[in-house]
């Protein structure tokens, strides 16, 4: 009996030992089997992504310059003649408006007084003189005819043709000596040669001035003017030179506070100069100082010049634009697409891009905010803010 239950032990624990044979060989090979077969792909996630709707349009460029306002004319006005002052208008002061011809003061000079009347009798002793000389010429003319010669005389000494033609000379060299001494005692008055503001005045009574002296700085109020200098790509944003001539209308605004005024292009050099490599146009805004407010001489100013209207642009924010020059866009098959792109012109809000001629005349989701970790081909799905933003950039 002991032989018999150890054999019944012994073939318990075989039939134990095969039983856990198989099942692990069972379970190795189902293992097997599950690791070989591969598993079903997930489907592709869309990235959801926010874009706004916009179309091809026209737009045009505001071109922004500043500029110092200057005078038409700047004038150091000097004295003509010399002469002690010996009076002065009360207008004749500095930030007083003048008018042209006005009389700012007067000088004496002794001199220019006997001038004129040493010409004056200059001149009437040559036109007597003249008077004498054509009454011997009608009586040498009267006693040639008497003495019943045929005929010219052989010499014009004998009719006094030299001598009358002499003393016509004398009178009218006369009169241009009087007229100088004359001009020149008018240059006694100090006359205000245009419509101007009076920037300093370097006289007062009882200075005595040689000619060329300084009297004072005056600056013309018909008109200011401000020169800007604008480069090449610029001017591809403004008509064309004739146009811009014909009153192109032109914003100047204080820079230090919100007040404008209305100018107008003035003129256009048509030379690049040499050292800026920029053309300038000079604005012009008439009467300045009776303008609300005035435009003082001397004020810097901002000028805003509208360009032209350019075809076949997207104007988006200034975000759609990538730090690497590109604008994200959804395409047919919903997927991320991006072209590089220089901006045509930019201003505070929007970005104005060129479209490529294929995309032109459709609409397309552009990203509001593009990311450089983006990668092209992308399955996107969109969430359209344009409703509010697409009224914005439509043309």
């Amino acid at each position: 009996m002991k032989y018999l239950s150890q054999w019944i032990t012994l073939l318990l624990a075989g039939i134990a030992i095969a039983g856990v044979y198989f099942y692990v060989t069972h379970a190795m090979e189902v293992q097997k089997n599950r690791i070989q077969t591969p598993r079903p792909a997930a489907p592709e996630q869309a990235v959801e992504l926010s874009t706004l709707t916009t179309t091809t349009g026209s737009y045009a460029a505001t071109i922004n310059a500043s500029g110092l306002v200057k005078p038409r004319y700047s004038l150091t006005m000097t004295s003509q003649v010399s002469g002690e002052v010996i009076r002065l208008s009360n207008q004749f002061e500095s930030g007083q408006v003048i008018k042209k011809g006005q009389e700012l003061g007067q000088l004496q000079n002794s001199e220019l007084n006997s001038s004129v009347a040493s010409a004056k009798n200059t001149l009437a002793a040559a036109e007597l003189a003249l008077k004498e000389e054509i009454r011997q010429g009608e009586q040498a003319k009267a006693e040639w005819q008497a003495a019943g010669f045929a005929g010219e005389p052989d010499s014009d000494l004998v009719l006094r043709a030299p001598q009358l033609a002499a003393a016509k000379a004398e009178v009218e060299a006369a009169k241009a000596a009087l007229d100088n001494a004359q001009t020149k005692l008018a240059y006694t008055k100090l006359i205000a040669p245009f419509d101007a503001l009076v920037i300093t005045r370097n006289v007062s009574p009882g200075s005595y001035l040689s000619a060329g002296s300084e009297i004072a700085t005056l600056y013309s109020t018909d008109r200011a003017e401000i020169q800007l200098d604008l480069s090449n790509s610029d001017w591809l944003k403004l008509p064309d030179t004739n146009t811009l001539l014909k009153n192109w209308p032109v914003l100047v605004s204080s820079i230090d506070s919100n007040e404008t005024w209305q100018g107008k292009v003035l003129s256009i050099n048509q030379h690049i100069d040499e050292t800026t490599r920029m053309r300038s146009l000079t604005i012009s805004v008439d009467h300045p100082l009776k303008q609300t407010p005035p435009l003082i001489p001397g004020a810097f100013v901002n000028v805003s010049i509208q360009g032209k209207r350019l075809d076949n642009l997207w104007r988006l924010p200034n975000t759609a634009l990538s730090q690497k020059s590109e604008i994200w866009y959804v395409d047919e098959n919903s997927r991320l697409a991006a072209f590089e792109t220089t901006p045509r012109f930019v201003d505070t809000k929007y970005v104005y891009i060129q479209v490529p001629e294929s995309m032109r005349d459709k609409t397309y989701q552009v990203l509001i905010q593009p990311y450089n970790s983006y990668l092209k081909g992308t399955l996107v799905k969109t969430h359209d803010t344009a409703n509010a933003t697409n009224k914005s950039v439509q043309p």
